[in-house]
């Protein structure tokens, strides 16, 4: 397959996608299957996604055992989408959440690699701002944690992408009580003008923008092997399409 490092608006793609079922995730397919670079979608589910939108021929839905990870099923694809994650609340404990969080990430990205050895790949992760490997915060120290971790993969093309407080597209399933608190505020005008928050719509659409060198830089522009996006420079790739 072509390399992420040389596309151009008729270079085809097929793609992972691994944390549809989340917020970013569920924009992030959007995107994704709208684009007609990306002939093949492949999601990874602990459940499956009710999908009835544009190019569902093109996609396949794989429920998996994140303990028990196919590397077969990562073959022939050279994208991969990451916006997998969970709370520590959801997790249960801190050693629960790392296992989730960081932990099944770094294991699916070693996968992906193995099973296309030949191929020229392209990891793109859903991090978060602050994110710092060294932090005395949990969320943060694994958020960095991952992005060191991927970044030591030296995959062809690792793209980090670092939003703000998270603005989801409908109400999440899982009640968190201090997002709920600070919402109303981020969402308005406040949140959009300090940049203190993002739509996951527009980290959905950065990260197919970037993918796809469809914005005024673009990875052939890039000479190291990552790039780390902060929250400015996703709101603006996002709004260039």
């Amino acid at each position: 397959m072509s390399s992420p490092t040389s596309v151009s608006s008729s270079v085809k793609h097929a793609a992972v996608i691994m944390g549809a079922t989340g917020a970013v995730g569920k924009a992030v397919v959007r995107e994704v299957m709208e684009a007609s670079n990306f002939t093949k979608v492949t999601l990874l589910l602990r459940r499956e996604l009710d999908y009835n939108g544009p190019n569902k021929e093109k996609m396949q839905q794989k429920i998996v055992d994140f303990d028990n990870l196919d590397e077969n099923l990562l073959a022939g694809h050279d994208v991969f989408f990451c916006t997998f994650g969970t709370t520590r609340a959801q997790a249960g404990s801190a050693e629960a959440f790392e296992k989730i969080d960081r932990d099944y990430v770094l294991n699916a990205a070693k996968l992906f690699k193995s099973a296309n050895a030949s191929t020229p790949l392209h990891f793109l992760y859903c991090s978060s701002g602050g994110a710092k490997a060294n932090s005395w915060f949990l969320y943060p120290r694994v958020k960095g944690q991952i992005e060191e971790g991927l970044k030591a993969l030296k995959f062809a093309q690792c793209s980090i992408f670092r939003p703000a407080f998270l603005l989801p597209e409908e109400k999440r399933n899982h009640s968190r009580m201090a997002e709920d608190l600070v919402h109303p505020i981020m969402n308005s005008g406040f949140g959009k003008w300090t940049g203190f928050s993002t739509p996951v719509g527009a980290v959905a659409r950065a990260m197919r923008v970037w993918a796809l060198g469809e914005g005024e830089v673009k990875p052939t522009d890039v000479k190291e092997l990552s790039r780390t996006f902060e929250n400015k420079e996703i709101l603006a790739m996002a709004e260039s399409q």
